[in-house]
């Protein structure tokens, strides 16, 4: 078995794991798996300027592969490159990305280029507690003892690490930029405070914020263009250097043309999530032509009605997919890849309670489609049939549902990124 450490403190952090991890699993490792994810202070020598005391993020992944250990380090140093780490820098400095090989099995190798066991594994305390939770039994290189026995003998272990992550599921943070969506409207309408939260999400492990300025509830009144831009305006000009510099993913949740296309011409976005799926071809090319993907979501009303639903004695699994192919189609058409388009069937939106019950328990019939799946569930009306919480205390019941789906989906949309991460971080401790 190969170990193999990824570290990094520059940007998005979280994505150049995730990056890494995929990478090494196209190219060399196909049964690759991975332990937790720890953010841990920056190791600096006495001296170092004061920008490099950045917090890492850290983790293990494992596996086996048919390289030798020289093409394999080959191959780190080019997964480094392809991330944008630069060929040159100073020990110590910060880095986007770092990849090292810490064990190969009983392989014991020192080149003036590689050193296997990693020299510094036994002096990392993070490194060993990884090792210990993935295998205690397992013996530590140079002194004969197990992972197990000496993770148990560093002081406290918590001080090794300040949080923990893991790298699947895909969170979506929502940050909900009015006065009156339904479970946190007025939270977040000032400015400040949805950048805030917007960092906070990222910070607490969401791999994308989907800010939105109009609210889609039952009964609420629609927002014209122009206002519509205006509450999104200062907060993206707040994110504007984070997103240039990678630190954030940015999604829009709008389906104005006039508010998506001066979004595009002013910020660098990630996704569009279009709830309403009455783009016209130019805004779409658009979409397609500066690089964003688009999230593509089922609804027959917008705001939904509940008069306005799938009849009841059709199949919603046949709607949807019917709707998704012929969506998909289009958007192929107009300069959108398979990779870019993002499908959510829209839970709550023109769909009985039971009907969304349905659809969440057939999820997996849209992955047909070679795209990504999106689901937007957290503390959502259909909650109420099996529920008697108020909108804002199903957070419970919204990781109850997010650990029946994650792996059903790509991404799961949520508004406390934060207690999900904790979940499915204890969740993860437990899985071989």
């Amino acid at each position: 078995m190969i170990y193999i450490s990824i570290g990094s403190n520059i940007g998005n952090r979280f994505s150049h794991l995730q990056r890494a991890a995929q990478l090494l699993k196209e190219r060399y490792f196909k049964d690759l798996k991975s332990s937790i994810i720890l953010e841990t202070k920056a190791i600096l020598p006495n001296g170092a300027p004061p920008e490099w005391d950045k917090p890492f993020l850290n983790m293990i992944v494992y596996g086996s592969c048919s390289s030798s250990p020289e093409e394999l380090l080959k191959g780190l140093k080019q997964i480094e490159c392809d991330i944008g780490r630069l060929q040159v820098y100073e020990k110590w400095a910060p880095r986007v990305i770092d990849l090292d090989i810490l064990l190969w099995d009983d392989l014991t190798l020192d080149t003036p280029y590689l050193r296997i066991p990693h020299p510094e594994l036994i002096n990392r305390p993070f490194l060993l507690h990884l090792m210990a939770m993935l295998n205690p039994m397992d013996n530590t290189p140079i002194i004969n003892k197990t992972f197990g026995t000496v993770a148990y003998d560093i002081p406290n272990i918590q001080d090794c690490f300040l949080k923990s992550f893991t790298l699947s599921p895909e969170l979506v943070g929502i940050v909900n930029i009015t006065l009156d969506s339904f479970s946190d409207g007025g939270l977040y309408y000032d400015a400040d405070q949805a950048t805030k939260q917007a960092l906070q999400l990222v910070s607490d492990g969401a791999s994308i914020v989907d800010l939105g300025a109009q609210s889609t509830r039952p009964g609420s009144l629609m927002q014209i263009p122009e206002e519509e831009y205006a509450r999104l305006k200062p907060v993206l000009d707040n994110l504007s250097d984070y997103m240039k510099a990678g630190d954030i993913k940015v999604s829009i949740d709008s389906f104005w043309p006039d508010v998506i296309l001066n979004v595009l011409k002013h910020y660098k976005i990630t996704w569009v999530n279009d709830q309403k799926e009455a783009l016209d071809n130019n805004t779409l090319k658009a979409i397609a032509s500066n690089g964003c993907s688009i999230v593509i979501m089922h609804s027959l009303s917008i705001p939904p009605h509940r008069d306005n639903i799938i009849p009841g004695d059709t199949d919603p699994i046949d709607i949807i997919n019917n709707w998704a192919e012929k969506s998909i189609s289009r958007l192929l058409t107009l300069g959108f890849d398979q990779s870019s388009i993002i499908i959510d069937p829209g839970i709550g939106f023109g769909k009985s309670l039971y009907q969304n019950i349905w659809l969440l328990r057939n999820i997996e019939a849209l992955r047909s489609f070679g795209c990504k799946v999106l689901v937007g569930h957290s503390r959502k009306s259909f909650i109420s049939s099996f529920s008697t919480e108020p909108v804002f205390n199903r957070d419970l019941e919204t990781i109850a549902l997010s650990s029946a789906l994650h792996n059903k989906v790509d991404f799961l949309r949520v508004h406390n990124v934060r207690d999900h991460m904790r979940f499915f971080v204890a969740q993860a401790a437990l899985q071989e």
